[in-house]
């Protein structure tokens, strides 16, 4: 019976559930859509992603030789050394123009950045972080992660397409070889001492594409029953409202007069503006007629 009267009321309303269901279809157009030059333009909901693994190795491989534990500890410690330079100005740059990208349109956390929880290291310097607060609108993001103890250093791309972050992570991997190839320690290149190698192809795709149906759904339900539940709850809250007014009034009716008064029977103070003397109306206030001889 309540579901019955509930749609009785809202019939009564008619007009005011058409306004409430023309906003909610606009609010489910514009939750996927949005205005542009062109007109309507379909929001991007689709984020990619891709990932890949890269060794940092001695020349004579530790997969095959093996290596003691110092050795091993080493290249972990070297990982992390080598993941925070791929987070700096530099390497950016030099990622950047591989991938084919603007520059400034990436952003880049070392390990030991807020964005991996790493906190072995020191504290960021105010200017660093303000420089990874600048970054945080941009377009694509690399997060370069080293592993606890093992000599592996994570790459995770994010970007509007998959070709951009497959692109992002393996100029990743392609940077950080060339800089170990570029440094020099005693006169002797580094790489005669350590490696990196690539632990596959970097592998990713798109997530999140098929939500626009779902998204625009939720957004029409949530919009259309709040404007129903308003359309049923506000007239019973102003009549409330109204009720309370009326015995708040006989209340003090009755306390300023001799009897208690008749809320079906009592004027308003809302519409009768004449005052009360003493819980009655007062008399005429115009000259008394001369008696009558």
């Amino acid at each position: 019976m309540a579901l019955v009267e509930t749609i009785r009321q809202l019939w009564h309303r008619k007009l005011l559930v058409a306004l409430v269901l023309a906003l909610a279809i606009v609010a489910a157009i514009f939750s996927t859509y949005r205005i542009s030059s062109g007109g309507l333009e379909k929001r991007s909901l689709a984020v990619a992603a891709a990932s890949s693994q890269i060794l940092v190795d001695s020349p004579d491989s530790t997969l095959v030789q093996g290596a003691e534990l110092s050795t091993f500890d080493a290249l972990a410690t070297r990982a992390k050394i080598y993941g925070q330079y791929l987070a700096s100005l530099a390497a950016r740059q030099e990622i950047a123009k591989l991938a084919g990208v603007p520059a400034q349109s990436i952003s880049t956390s070392g390990p030991f950045s807020s964005a991996t929880g790493q906190s072995a290291y020191s504290s960021q310097p105010s200017e660093e972080r303000a420089g990874e607060l600048l970054q945080e609108g941009a377009q694509n993001r690399l997060v370069f992660t080293a592993q606890e103890d093992v000599p592996i250093l994570t790459v995770d791309a994010q970007a509007a397409s998959s070709e951009t972050a497959l692109a992002l992570a393996g100029a990743s991997f392609e940077t950080l070889e060339n800089y170990v190839h570029s440094l020099q320690a005693d006169g002797a290149p580094v790489r005669h001492g350590v490696t990196v190698r690539e632990l596959g192809a970097p592998e990713g795709g798109t997530l999140g594409g098929s939500n626009n149906l779902i998204l625009m759904v939720l957004a029409f339900l949530l919009v259309f029953g709040l404007g129903c539940a308003a359309i049923l709850l506000v007239p019973s809250f102003v009549q409330r409202w109204r009720a309370l007014d009326d015995v708040e009034y006989a209340d003090a009716g009755h306390r300023d007069g001799d009897g208690p008064v008749d809320l079906h029977h009592a004027p308003s103070r809302r519409h009768d503006p004449t005052p009360l003397i003493n819980g009655e109306p007062p008399e005429h206030l115009g000259p008394h007629p001369a008696p009558s001889p």
